[in-house]
C-alpha cells in the first residue's frame, strides 16, 4: 500500500543520545533548533540547516537538512521529562515532568547567538522558574500564540492556566477541574485564546476566559470510545483533530463561535493514536487545509492531505475530505512512536520529527515519489 501513494516519507536524520524512551519533540518557531525530551530526565537541543548534496543537481526533493547536537540540558527534574514547548518568540522553553513540576528555561543573550549562528542554542540554559502546584505527573505543556499564557495538565485530572509576566514570573489564572480522569494533552488555538484538553475520560474539553469571571469549559466533545491522547488545531484554526486509544482520528469543526461538531473520522491505525500534528504542508488549493500527520502504538506514520468545502446548509458544517498521501510502517522499528510534529518554519513545511520508545528522535521529509 505504501508504494501506491503519491508521496514518500524519507528519513533525513536519526538523532541519538537519549539513554531512555524519547517522549516528545518541539521545533523552535523562530530559530533552527529542535528540542527533545526523555525518560532520562534531559532535554537535548539540535541545530539544523539546509544543505544541498553534491550529487543533487536539479533534484531538490532529496533530503537537504543537516543536524548537529548543540547542548544537553540536565533539567534537574527528578523524574521523566514528558513534554517540551517553546514560547512563540523562541527564547523560552518549558518542560513538563512526571515529578509534577514545570521548568521554564532560557539562556543568557550572549550565549544565545542569533538565528544565523550555526551553534544557536548552544551554551548554558538556566531554569528561570519552577512552576509548582500539580499534585502528580505533568503530561503536557503549551504556550498560547501570543506567548502571554501557558497551559499545563496532569494525571491529577486538572488543567492549569498560567499568565506569563516579565522576568519569567508566572501567575496561576485558573485551575480547571472538568475532567474525571488523567489529562493527557493541552493545546492552544493558533490565533485565539481558546484552550483544548484531552483525557483518559474519553472526552475533549474546550475553555475560554470570561472577562467577568474565570476560565471555564464552554463545551465537552464526546464521541471517542476510549482515551483521547492527542490534539492539534488546523493552521486556520477552524478545525481540531483528536487521536484516541480507539485507533481513530476525529476532525471537529467550529460551526458557531462556541460550538464545535465532529465532521469526519479518519481510520487506518491498528493501535492507539498517540500523536497528531497539523501543518501547512505543501498544499496550494483554496479548499485545502494542510497536511495532518499521525502516529502511535502501531509504529506507523500516516500523512493525510485535508480539504474542506463550506456547506450552504444551516448546520454550518463543511464537507471535509482527506486523502492519504504517504504512509510508513515501523518508523522506529518495533517500538511505539510517542510523538510526531511538523516543523513550523518557512521552507521546512514538509519536514516532521518523531520520538520513540527506542530513545531515538527521527526527522523525516515528505515528498513526491
Amino acid at each position: 500500500m505504501d508504494e501506491d501513494l503519491p508521496a514518500s516519507i524519507v528519513l533525513v536524520a536519526q538523532l541519538e543520545g537519549h539513554d531512555d524512551c524519547a517522549w516528545h519533540v518541539a521545533w523552535n518557531p523562530a530559530k533552527p533548533i529542535l528540542a527533545s525530551c526523555s525518560a532520562d530526565k534531559t532535554v537535548r537541543l539540535y541545530n539544523y540547516h539546509s544543505t544541498v548534496p553534491p550529487d543533487a543537481g536539479e533534484n531538490t526533493d532529496k533530503p537537504t537538512i543537516g543536524f548537529s547536537h548543540t547542548t544537553t540540558i540536565p533539567t534537574g527534574h527528578t523524574k521523566t521529562v514528558r513534554a517540551v514547548a517553546w514560547s512563540p518568540s523562541g527564547t523560552t522553553l518549558a518542560t513538563a515532568s512526571f515529578d509534577s513540576n514545570i521548568g521554564i528555561w532560557a539562556q543568557e543573550e550572549e550565549n544565545g547567538g542569533d538565528s544565523g549562528d550555526a551553534a544557536v542554542g548552544a551554551g548554558e540554559w538556566e531554569c528561570m522558574s519552577l512552576l509548582e502546584g500539580h499534585e502528580t505527573e505533568c503530561k503536557s505543556v503549551a504556550y498560547s500564540s501570543s506567548g502571554n499564557l501557558l497551559a499545563s495538565c496532569s494525571r491529577d485530572k486538572t488543567v492549569w492556566v498560567w499568565e506569563v509576566h516579565p522576568d519569567s514570573d508566572f501567575e496561576c489564572m485558573g485551575v480547571l477541574m472538568e475532567h474525571s480522569q488523567d489529562v493527557k494533552c493541552v493545546v492552544w488555538h493558533p490565533t485565539e485564546e481558546i484552550l483544548a484538553s484531552a483525557s483518559y475520560d474519553d472526552t475533549i474539553k474546550l475553555y475560554v476566559d470570561d472577562p467577568s469571571e474565570d476560565w471555564f469549559c464552554f463545551q465537552t466533545l464526546t464521541g471517542h470510545s476510549s482515551t483521547v491522547w492527542t490534539l492539534a488545531f488546523s493552521p486556520n484554526g477552524r478545525f481540531l483533530a483528536s487521536g484516541s486509544d480507539d485507533n481513530t482520528i476525529r476532525i471537529w469543526e467550529r460551526v458557531q463561535n462556541h460550538k464545535w461538531e465532529c465532521v469526519s473520522i479518519l481510520k487506518g491505525h491498528k493501535r492507539s493514536v498517540y500523536s497528531v500534528s497539523w501543518g501547512k504542508g505543501k498544499s496550494t488549493g483554496d479548499d485545502e487545509l494542510g497536511w495532518l500527520a499521525s502516529t502511535g502504538g502501531d509504529g506507523t506514520i500516516f500523512v493525510w492531505k485535508m480539504s474542506a468545502t463550506p456547506s450552504s446548509a444551516e448546520s454550518g458544517k463543511s464537507t471535509v475530505s482527506h486523502q492519504l498521501i504517504a504512509q510508513l510502517s515501523s518508523a522506529h522499528g518495533v517500538s511505539d512512536v510517542n510523538t510526531i510534529v511538523w516543523c513550523p518554519r518557512s521552507g521546512f513545511e514538509d519536514v516532521l520529527a518523531t520520538a520513540g520508545d527506542d530513545g531515538f528522535v527521527k526527522v523525516w521529509k515528505v515528498g513526491p515519489r
